[in-house]
């Protein structure tokens, strides 16, 4: 058995590290062959599902035998040239179910976005009132400066805690 660990090495290499090497080379080498750049983005299409799919599964179905094993060799079919599952299960399962569903899931999507952008707006405008109201709070709060006319300070406490303050800060307390 693999284990935990182990497992999330082999799929983060196998199914990511290697794959974004080939893809590089394709992107650099192949400019010209759309096919192979179009196999590369079906493969990243794929292991996206794929990625939500485990998520969802490695809750309930962790502990069936050779679980780990599976998600290693399944990363690797869907790259491997022999094989080229991600173009199998692209064109046998994804793209029929995105074509199927492609106008409700477009709706869904600018419904999400008008209701995201109707949210944040609130939520800026509540932010920025809330930090005006705090900063004229704050303002309000700042002591004033009112002319002393027979100091020097300039600046007559409010209070009996301010002068206290203010006694303290200005010279050190006398020691016998």
């Amino acid at each position: 058995m693999l284990g935990e660990y182990l497992t999330a090495l082999l799929v983060a290499v196998l199914g990511y590290v290697y794959p974004v090497y080939l893809c590089f080379k394709a992107l650099e080498k192949h400019r010209r062959k759309p096919e192979a750049l179009r196999s590369w983005c079906v493969y990243w299409l794929v292991l996206a599902v794929y990625t939500v799919l485990v998520q969802i599964c490695d809750r309930f179905v962790f502990w069936l035998p050779m679980y780990c094993e599976a998600k290693v060799a399944f990363v690797t079919y869907l790259w491997h040239p022999r094989t080229q599952g991600a173009i199998y299960i692209y064109e046998t399962f994804v793209s029929p179910f995105l074509a199927k569903h492609e106008g409700e899931i477009d709706r869904r999507i600018e419904e999400t976005r008008s209701s995201v952008g109707d949210v944040a707006a609130r939520h800026v405008g509540a932010a920025s009132d809330f930090v005006k109201a705090k900063f004229a709070a704050l303002l309000a709060a700042l002591p004033q400066a009112v002319p002393n006319k027979g100091g020097s300070s300039g600046y007559v406490p409010r209070n009996a805690t301010e002068a206290a303050a203010m006694a303290y800060t200005r010279a050190p307390p006398k020691r016998d």
